[in-house]
């Protein structure tokens, strides 16, 4: 198996999108102006004194250093090269991209993540470290790439079924796309996050933690929908935005939450942190991503406090 994935993981490599660093094109290397050319400073300078007898086959004093990394004239430096992308196996089951790690048993994928909200107005669940941190409740540092292609490793599907189909120009046209129960069902996942307090261990299901302060109900219990992201001029969107999970409904983000109130406009500024349910800001926290299992959800739910109200 290990060897299945390793092959499996080099087929997805060159059509797996990697967000290259961009880099402007270093000027032309300077040119030392010839010894006919005039000095148009000298206008500007008082006269020099007296120089030392130099003859020509002395070498120079002074001599100019060459130029750094010199560029032939009409020609642009080459690229860098693209980081290597590696796979360490950690044991019989588990394997690590960067700072994602999955199991090929269990088909769960952890990487780190930190307390960002435990109050305030959510529009994400997870978003990079430079992302959208103002609304989320989750940060982190992997690269989301590493996410996409364990996601692939392990068989997961993006299913585009939240996402409305487009016409020729590239607007929406009203339509949305027919998705088959297979890759929806394979495009469903649960996500926790996992944390210890002494020697007490949680694990709490993100949507426990996010509460509607419309009717004061916490988020239903289902699942979210990986969507893959998208890929525009070259480039991994999630890479880019920072989009990870998100709770209304973006196609940069690698997951979205397919439930009500999950679209700009439909009873939108609806989610709030339930802070009762959420660890100090700044508390390391293990996210989790795993198949959706509608029995492995609790049979009764939490009890919250009332959510603030927006004006």
């Amino acid at each position: 198996m290990f060897h299945l994935l390793r092959c499996l993981a080099l087929c997805l490599v060159p059509w797996c999108p990697v967000v290259a660093a961009e880099q402007s094109a270093k000027p032309d290397a300077p040119t030392t102006p010839s010894v006919s050319q005039p000095d148009i400073r000298a206008a500007d300078q008082p006269p020099l004194p007296d120089a030392p007898l130099i003859r020509p086959d002395m070498p120079p004093a002074n001599p100019e250093p060459p130029p750094a990394n010199p560029v032939p004239p009409n020609t642009e430096p080459p690229a860098p090269p693209k980081a290597a992308l590696s796979m360490v196996q950690l044991d019989a089951d588990r394997f690590k991209i960067g700072d994602v790690e999955l199991n090929r048993q269990t088909r769960a994928i952890r990487f780190p993540a930190t307390i960002n909200m435990r109050e305030g107005l959510l529009e994400f669940v997870i978003v990079h470290d430079k992302g959208k941190v103002h609304e989320s409740l989750l940060r982190t540092a992997i690269n989301a790439t590493h996410l996409n292609l364990a996601l692939k490793l392990l068989r997961y599907q993006s299913s585009p079924e939240l996402f409305m189909l487009r016409d020729e120009e590239g607007f929406p046209n009203g339509l949305m796309p027919v998705v088959d129960a297979k890759t929806k069902a394979a495009a469903r996942v649960e996500i926790r996050m996992l944390w210890e307090d002494g020697e007490t261990e949680h694990s709490v299901s993100v949507n426990e933690c996010i509460i509607n302060n419309r009717n004061n109900t916490v988020m239903p219990a289902g699942p979210w929908v990986y969507g893959g992201s998208a890929v525009h001029d070259g480039r991994y969107v999630a890479e880019v935005t920072g989009d990870i999970v998100a709770i209304l409904t973006t196609q940069a983000a690698i997951f979205n939450y397919p439930g009500d109130n999950n679209r700009v406009g439909e009873d939108y500024a609806s989610w709030y942190a339930l802070t009762e349910m959420i660890p100090d800001v700044g508390t390391a926290v293990t996210a989790e991503i795993r198949p959706w299992s509608p029995a492995a959800e609790p049979a009764t739910r939490p009890t919250p406090n009332p959510a603030p109200k927006t004006e």
